[in-house]
């Protein structure tokens, strides 16, 4: 995939979908026309409800002493990978190492917003136990992941395969995807993807096992299916929801009923533990549920589903770096001039123009600081430059939420014309983006949110001037 820069795109849409419909509804009546036109791209009543922008800054890394807490990690195999705090939490809860025969890893709920990593905060402690209990012999499976849809399961099959073909270290560990999806009957993890032969699976139960709860359902009333979970009962140690968001109502209450079942059949093959899981320890991964949501709410949901209580330290939340601590608070070398107001909306309007409607990210970017800097720039780097503008500050501060373009535009840039400052702002944010391509997680992320609205149900008014209002809205005429 190309790079993508999200404030343009939403623009680029805009721009096409506008087009597409003065094609498809080419009205031959001029005023009718222009006025059907103004009726659509309306701020506020039109077909679209934004674009809204939102910057995330980036995630705080983790403490220093993270690493005792595996055994085993990427960075064994020369990845360079380091977690973030958040990670490092979930790593430190749900680690097996050093843990009594009686003991098992904490029960935990990762909570942190999209892109935070949340499926490596539980992948990396359970392939550091799977090492570990296949040094010491133990067969069976040891985690069990479920996936409310087969597209997400698929996603990280593929994700796991990858892990485990690429790192010399993960040789040993087998894992396997049983879904009701047809395709190749792998054999073995390869770089196509995981096991997926059912008969392999019966024979010798995989390590790892991603599945979703239907077919988890099928597979603890199949006759053929119970030699997985007889060879399971002593070495099944991680069960890990993800999306647990999505388990509410019945389908929650489906699965708060399978996983009792679950609890009940690896128990009657020999498992311990007066819980209803026995000795498994519950993990559960949610962006939803972490965006502002009340931690005692969440450990109630969690302990209705999985049946065991949750202390209040389960929660993991994210935590971001502050403006200060990314930007950080030094000067700009003398003779640096910055470019901002109404100088930076003329200047930054002029270059981007004449790059065309398409430009290529690059271009966009070189464009762009060429407009907030003069040309002495002394021997600061892109990332550095970006992080002294203090537009780059003005609009970190008013997006923590998402906010419409058209007023986030008049507040960081006050004094210019309203859509002069949003094509400006349209334009700095997908500087950021290309930042972001380019440098990675160390910068912040942009978010951009585009709504659009069905075209049905349009009332024209009976009236010499052409004017035009939604059916379902019971509002007058725009234009009337």
């Amino acid at each position: 995939m190309g790079e993508l820069l999200p404030s343009l795109a939403a623009q680029s849409i805009r721009v096409g979908l506008l087009e597409y419909l003065e094609t498809t509804f080419a009205l031959s009546d001029l005023p009718a026309h222009l006025a059907m036109a103004d009726f659509l791209e309306h701020p506020t009543e039109g077909i679209f409800k934004g674009p809204y922008l939102r910057l995330r800054l980036p995630f705080r890394p983790a403490a220093e002493g993270w690493r005792s807490a595996l055994d085993w990690h990427p960075l064994d195999d020369g990845t360079g990978f380091t977690p973030y705090r958040h990670q490092a939490e979930a790593f430190a809860r749900l680690s097996s190492a050093g843990l009594g025969p009686d003991d098992r890893p904490k029960p935990t709920l990762v909570t942190t917003g999209t892109g935070s990593g949340k499926t490596e905060a539980f992948l990396y402690p359970i392939l550091d136990h799977v090492l570990r209990a296949k040094a010491r012999g133990v067969t069976g499976m040891k985690a069990l992941i479920l996936y409310p849809m087969n597209a997400l399961a698929n996603d990280q099959a593929q994700r796991l395969a990858e892990l485990i073909t690429t790192l010399p270290s993960l040789a040993g560990v087998t894992a396997g995807l049983y879904t009701g999806q047809q395709g190749p009957a792998r054999t073995k993890v390869s770089a196509d993807g995981l096991i997926t032969d059912r008969y392999v699976m019966r024979s010798s139960s995989p390590d790892i096992l991603l599945t979703n709860y239907k077919m988890l359902d099928q597979m603890l009333l199949r006759a053929a299916d119970a030699k997985i979970w007889a060879q399971s009962a002593d070495s099944l140690q991680y069960l890990v929801l993800d999306e647990f968001h999505t388990y509410d109502g019945a389908q929650g209450t489906d699965v708060s009923m399978l996983l009792r079942r679950l609890g009940l059949t690896l128990k009657a093959h020999g498992a311990s533990g007066e819980r209803p899981l026995g000795r498994i320890t519950p993990v559960a991964t949610s962006a939803t549920l972490g965006d502002g949501a009340e931690p005692g709410a969440m450990l109630a949901f969690a302990e209705t589903v999985f049946g065991e209580s949750f202390p209040a330290d389960a929660v993991i939340t994210e935590s971001r770096l502050s403006i200060d601590e990314w930007a950080g608070g030094g000067q700009l070398p003398a003779g640096v001039e910055v470019v901002d107001g109404i100088e930076l909306v003329t200047a930054v309007s002029l270059n981007v123009e004449a790059l065309g409607s398409d430009p290529e990210p690059d271009d966009l970017a070189h464009a762009v600081l060429q407009a907030v800097y003069d040309d002495e720039r002394g021997e600061l780097t892109d990332v550095e430059l970006v992080k002294h503008h203090p537009l780059t500050r003005r609009l970190l501060e008013a997006c923590v939420d998402a906010t419409a373009l058209r007023t986030l535009a008049g507040e960081v840039l006050p004094g210019a014309d309203v859509g002069e400052a949003e094509a400006c702002v349209t334009a700095f944010a997908g500087l950021l983006s290309h930042l972001r391509y380019d440098q990675g997680r160390g910068m912040p992320s942009v978010e951009v949110h585009l709504w659009i609205r069905e075209l049905t149900r349009i009332d024209r008014e009976a009236a010499p001037a052409p004017a035009f209002a939604w059916s379902d809205d019971g509002g007058a005429p725009l234009g009337a």
